[in-house]
């Protein structure tokens, strides 16, 4: 959440600064000046009559530019806890599974996930990871871990790329030192 509002932050300084870029520094340009020299003559043998010196100025103001953003939808899969393990191996936690077809979002989708964690005596290191139960195999970027955390602590991961179809997924733990991790909650954001 502190994420999106620090981009959110800096999209509408960037917004603001390019008005004013535009307002002070983006006046008209004299991109080009001709000067024509225009002679009349009355006769080829007599010298040239009048002569005219015709300097014309060429102004180009820069056209406005629009930029259209597609207004963003939110949608949140909740993974409830608390679930906890010993275990050092990675541990499918019970409770926690659920499908997900990224097509019903769209191409542009940009999914996250966040869990909370904890590690007993705050003493050791707590592993979570989305798993993909119908193609087996670790969502990759998913793996988060909290170290010397005894409270629930919240982690954000990056970007995630899922495999196309409705496929299932749960949530595994591990301890590094088998001391007792627990996974709190988490959830999905997916913004489409």
């Amino acid at each position: 959440m502190k994420t999106i509002v620090y981009i959110n932050f800096i999209l509408t300084i960037f917004l603001i600064g390019g008005f004013f870029w535009l307002l002070i520094y983006q006046k008209p340009k004299e991109v080009t000046t001709q000067i024509i020299k225009e002679i009349v003559y009355a006769k080829p043998e007599i010298t040239p009559v009048e002569s005219k010196e015709v300097i014309r100025t060429v102004y180009v103001t820069p056209a406005p530019t629009t930029t259209t953003f597609k207004r963003n939808q939110t949608t949140y899969v909740p993974i409830i806890g608390p679930i906890s393990t010993t275990s050092i191996d990675w541990y499918d936690a019970p409770g926690t599974e659920f499908y997900l077809n990224i097509a019903d979002y769209g191409k542009n989708s940009y999914i996250t996930w966040e869990s909370s964690l904890k590690i007993a005596h705050g003493n050791g290191t707590a592993y979570t990871r989305l798993y993909d139960v119908t193609n087996k195999i670790a969502v990759n970027g998913s793996e988060m871990m909290v170290v010397n955390k005894s409270d629930l602590t919240q982690s954000y991961s990056g970007s995630l790329n899922f495999w196309a179809g409705n496929n299932l997924y749960r949530v595994q733990l591990k301890s590094l030192n088998t001391f007792e991790v627990t996974f709190g909650n988490g959830r999905l954001k997916i913004m489409y």
